[in-house]
């Protein structure tokens, strides 16, 4: 919106006229205390002050300890989730403190929330910031960090801000999403067009550290496989040990406050070759290529991953394509034994029940493999999900929204000038039946025999199965 008002801006400027003046920038400094759960935050002002500080989550409160008016007079701490500024001058600045209590004990369950991670912290930033309200002006941050303490940040930093740990915050919805501090290194990894600015916590050895940084590298390029670049072109990257759960990676997720954030919570105990071939890693990072989508919707935001991690592994060379055929295979054989004559659209609503996220996550995966397929064979090769998802990025990443599955699904139609997606959805998606995969897996020439895949080349649509595969270019 605001690029379409240049041309007239600079006809102002070249005939001598004033400018519209520029948003409001209010400045906050956060200073951490040595043990890393305090917080002093200065909130100065640039023009008017907002009517309020909206806190980021509902608990904040709890945490919030202190609050300065200017001149330093104690205000009145609120009741809810707003910091009312009535009466605060212009240009002024205030100050609030916090003090976190994070939970102990490593990462279990759940989403993004303060923790320590041995002597490391992770913080929820709805936990601490109380910020003005997006109408009110950008929003610059800087730490003032004790010595030998690094911090991690889903923001992008202020180009020029030198040694300064600076970041401007666009007026990103009030999502979840995690700072760290603590005596780690962030290390940067590019991958093609995208900058991975990973955080190892709780200082893993040297060479465990090298091996991690190998395994964050393989996943990003198994992603970039998909139309040769990576969705996103800066993401951060938390890694953290848990001695709980099963596998190399017991639990990992994907936030979206502040910016596209990818967190694992890895069990170091196994070896590297455990990481390279274990689909988690691929699994979140394909979440990037959806915008936010409503939790509704979760056969999509998860079916795509599912479906994705498999494909792009294969593409990648961390597993061949038959192991890939047959990691899907037992997945849509596994889900279709949970819940039974639910429909899809039903079990997405009772997710978090009773091993339900089996069949929404591969009920998910079998309509994208469909859809893959259909779009392939109609187009004669010219379309896909890649050339699909290429568009979405192109059009949707940056909007700062929650999408749901049928605005998306329009977009993919349009995408590929086709209504395969908009077909399948209306076919599938409130069918008590799990997906036929079996039928799209004879088309395809995908078969199980005495336990080995068997790929069939003179079946329907065996090349476009092979295309699966293969490496997509531009």
């Amino acid at each position: 919106m605001r690029l379409s008002w240049l041309p007239a801006i600079l006809s102002l400027a070249a005939a001598g006229m004033p400018a519209a003046h520029a948003e409001p920038l209010h400045r906050y400094q956060v200073e951490v205390s040595d043990s890393l759960d305090r917080m002093r935050v200065r909130a100065c002002f640039e023009g008017a002050a907002p009517s309020a500080l909206q806190a980021e989550t509902s608990g904040a409160r709890a945490f919030l300890k202190q609050v300065e008016l200017p001149g330093g007079a104690p205000a009145r701490l609120p009741d809810g989730e707003r910091i009312p500024l009535e009466g605060v001058a212009d240009d002024s600045c205030i100050e609030y403190r916090v003090q976190l209590d994070p939970v102990r004990g490593g990462a279990q369950s759940g989403g993004p929330e303060s923790r320590w991670v041995g002597r490391d912290l992770l913080t929820s930033i709805g936990d601490w910031l109380w910020r003005p309200p997006a109408d009110a002006g950008e929003l610059e941050l800087s730490f003032k960090l004790p010595e030998g303490v690094n911090v991690s940040t889903p923001w992008r930093p202020v180009p020029g801000a030198g040694g300064t740990r600076a970041y401007r915050l666009g007026p990103t919805p009030n999502w979840a999403g995690i700072v760290a501090f603590g005596r780690f290194t962030e290390r940067h990894i590019t991958v093609g067009n995208a900058n991975l600015h990973v955080a190892m916590l709780d200082g893993p050895p040297p060479q465990q550290q090298a091996s991690i940084e190998r395994w964050i590298a393989e996943a990003a390029r198994n992603v970039a496989t998909l139309r040769g670049r990576f969705p996103v072109d800066s993401v951060q990257v938390i890694v953290a040990p848990t001695p709980r759960g099963t596998g190399p990676v017991p639990w990992a997720y994907v936030s979206r406050g502040g910016g596209p954030a990818v967190h694992f919570f890895i069990n170091p105990t196994h070896p590297p070759k455990a990481f390279e071939r274990d689909w988690s890693a691929t699994h979140e990072m394909s979440h990037l290529f959806l915008p936010y989508v409503v939790a509704r919707d979760v056969w999509l935001t998860e079916g795509l991953p599912t479906y994705l991690q498999n494909t792009l592994m294969a593409r990648g060379g961390a597993i061949d394509e038959r192991e890939a055929w047959k990691r899907m295979i037992v997945g849509f054989q596994r889900a279709a034994k949970v819940g039974t004559g639910m429909s899809l659209a039903r079990a997405s609503e009772r997710v978090g029940v009773g091993g339900l996220y089996q069949r929404v996550y591969w009920a998910g995966a079998a309509l994208m493999l469909e859809a893959d397929l259909r779009l392939r064979e109609q187009s004669g090769g010219s379309q896909s999900l890649d050339t699909a998802l290429d568009a979405i990025t192109q059009c949707c990443l940056g909007q700062d929204r929650r999408w749901s599955a049928a605005e998306l699904t329009e977009q993919l139609d349009r995408a590929t000038g086709s209504t395969v997606f908009s077909d399948i959805v209306r076919d599938r998606l409130d069918d008590g039946e799990f997906p036929d995969f079996q039928a799209v897996l004879v088309r395809a020439g995908v078969t199980v025999v005495n336990g080995e895949v068997v790929l069939d080349p003179a079946a329907p649509w065996a090349a476009q199965r092979e295309s699966l595969m293969r490496r997509s270019e531009d």
